[in-house]
């Protein structure tokens, strides 16, 4: 289950985390491309579902206006799908669609009809809250793709440009306490490099107007990402036509399993991730790298369902750590949302302060108003 995310990266850093080997072995960016509606994806540590979130989907689905720019695309979309058939408010659907059951994801009407369109995509997110059920309460945890550098490494190096980068192998092989300052060159040294590359083609530019914007390729542009690591989930999304012929509205499920031991003792469920990017063995063969498992997934003119569907299952890539109850409201938006919070140690902030004292003062009056105080001010 996934009932609340978090996704903090700003557009530009989005697309930049979305780096991806093309068919020609080279390193791209996806295409940022803004919601036909006009609905705003708001980075935020507390998302609920109904809002937009990025999403990663094959540029396939915009052919002749975006596939010759990039292979892929991210585009903000509503979590919560919504049928094409549905009538009325698409914010107010009869059941809820925030998750697709992968059981029942080619049985359902619901989804059977947009994967069988090849409408596969990646929800994107820095990683999803549980709620692990006690007897007295429910504590929330926040689960996240492993932030440690050297479980990234590999995925990083496979999208490195060979072409772009050929003079700059020999510093690619530093000593490892090194390795993080020689991976940034200066930038100096590129100046001429990226005034020269760095106008588009003006063939382009129509595609630029709409807000399109040009893939590192055109641009000539090739740094690597060493920020935080995403969390890539298996998604399936519709696109559902309003009756007054307004934009169409794009909307997403996030597709689950049964849980996996790492997530069992917490929840039952949990959304399949494609972000592992070491190849472990599983009981029905090996992991594949995040690029060869998202692109099986995305690339619905050359992969057959049956074929990509092997992608789905869960996953012991995965760390946890018990978060603040705040993020019960999904109106609290704040980092404190995701950072690691010990019950033992909690430390009183000026909120919580200003509660107590309200609180103070509202036991001290109800004291003052009891027959016992009246009876002694009448004395």
């Amino acid at each position: 289950m996934c009932g609340r995310t978090a996704c903090t990266l700003a557009p530009d850093d989005v697309v930049r985390a979305c780096r991806f080997q093309n068919r020609q072995g080279r390193s791209q960016r996806p295409v940022w491309k803004d919601a036909p509606g006009g609905q705003q994806y708001y980075p935020s540590h507390n998302i609920a579902p109904a809002s937009h979130t990025p999403v990663l989907l094959s540029s396939k689905h915009y052919p002749g206006e975006l596939d010759s720019i990039s292979e892929r695309v991210v585009q903000p979309m509503k979590w919560g799908l919504v049928p094409i058939w549905h009538k009325g408010d698409p914010y107010k659907l009869e059941y809820e669609t925030n998750n697709c059951r992968a059981e029942g994801m080619l049985t359902k009407r619901t989804y059977k009809v947009p994967l069988e369109k090849g409408q596969r995509c990646v929800v994107l997110a820095d990683g999803f809250f549980e709620w692990k059920r006690t007897k007295d309460a429910k504590q929330p945890y926040f689960i996240y793709f492993p932030h440690n550098p050297d479980d990234v490494k590999p995925q990083v190096k496979t999208e490195v440009d060979p072409q772009s980068h050929t003079e700059q192998k020999p510093e690619r092989k530093p000593d490892p306490s090194e390795a993080k300052p020689e991976l940034k060159p200066d930038p100096s040294e590129f100046k001429p490099e990226l005034k020269t590359e760095i106008k588009p083609d003006p063939r382009d530019m129509d595609k630029m107007a709409v807000g399109q914007k040009i893939s590192e390729e055109q641009t000539g542009e090739d740094e690597e990402w060493h920020g935080k690591p995403l969390l890539k989930m298996a998604g399936v999304f519709e696109v559902w036509h309003p009756p007054d012929g307004g934009p169409p509205l794009y909307s997403y499920s996030v597709i689950t399993v049964d849980a996996s031991p790492a997530m069992s003792w917490i929840h039952h469920r949990m959304p399949v991730s494609m972000t592992s990017c070491m190849e472990n063995k599983h009981p029905k063969g090996p992991f594949l790298t995040t690029d060869e498992e998202v692109r099986d997934w995305l690339e619905f003119s050359e992969v057959p369902l049956s074929k990509a569907a092997k992608s789905i299952r869960p996953t012991e890539t995965i760390q946890m750590h018990m978060v603040s109850s705040i993020v019960n409201n999904s109106r609290n938006k704040s980092p404190e949302c995701v950072e690691p919070y010990n019950p033992k140690e909690v430390k009183k902030s000026a909120s919580s302060n200003l509660m107590m004292s309200w609180l103070s003062k509202g036991k001290k009056s109800t004291s003052d108003d009891s027959p016992d105080a009246k009876k002694k001010k009448l004395n």
